[in-house]
């Protein structure tokens, strides 16, 4: 009876002994080290990111940085001045006279600006060696890719050279006159050299430069055309 007793208490206590074995290996949780986690920081999501909206916020547009319009200046006037030459090119340069040019310049000038108003602009005259206006057209300015709109009169004054083959050309003097508003009663006028100068609200003032920008080059245009137009003189057309 007492052996039979020990082997019983003996398989017991093995029973037990594997009973905790196995607890160990299949159901005992493992130690981790938690030091370098934090506990309060969201898990990524899949899109990259922070975890707490899920999406990013789309990010607004940059606005594109104004690149400011910077006409020809002389330093030592301190004007704005365009001045340049414009030669014959062709085979016979020698056949365009200073006679020829200047006739050629006047049948241009005649043809864009009309005979009477070339008449009341006339500061000098001196029959082929140079021709002096004091001008004073529309001042059209851009106010988009297709629209534009009168914005006063722009006053500038032009000189133009002649020797055998060749102009001279000089552009200054550039002045904005707009109309009395409802509580002035005279015109403005404003030289360019003064939007040129402006720190802020340059935006819209270099419409006014940009104008008389675009009259220099086309009437630069026009010289460079007839200059290579044969030409009959006809002072009639003056």
């Amino acid at each position: 009876m007492q052996v039979s007793k020990l082997k019983s208490i003996l398989g017991g206590v093995l029973l037990m002994i594997s009973c905790q074995l196995n607890a160990q290996d299949w159901g005992s949780p493992v130690a981790t080290d938690t030091s370098a986690v934090d506990s309060t920081a969201p898990a990524p999501d899949a899109s990259g990111g922070s975890g707490w909206g899920g999406t990013k916020e789309p990010e607004m547009p940059k606005r594109a940085i104004y690149k400011r319009f910077n006409p020809p200046y002389d330093t030592m006037r301190e004007i704005i001045y365009y001045e340049g030459v414009i030669e014959d090119e062709g085979e016979f340069p020698e056949k365009n006279g200073a006679d020829s040019m200047y006739w050629r310049a006047k049948k241009f000038l005649l043809k864009r600006y009309g005979k009477e108003n070339l008449k009341k602009w006339v500061v000098e005259d001196k029959k082929n060696e140079r021709i002096t206006l004091k001008l004073a057209i529309p001042m059209v300015v851009k106010m988009g890719e297709y629209k534009k709109t009168d914005a006063g009169i722009l006053e500038y004054k032009l000189t133009i050279r002649f020797k055998d083959g060749r102009y001279k050309y000089q552009f200054g003097n550039f002045v904005h006159i707009q109309s009395p508003n409802g509580l002035g009663k005279e015109s403005s006028k404003t030289y360019h050299e003064y939007y040129l100068k402006l720190k802020k609200g340059y935006e819209a003032s270099d419409r006014y430069l940009l104008a008389a920008d675009r009259e220099v080059h086309e009437v630069v245009l026009g010289l460079k055309k007839t200059l290579h137009e044969p030409y009959q003189p006809d002072e009639d057309d003056w």
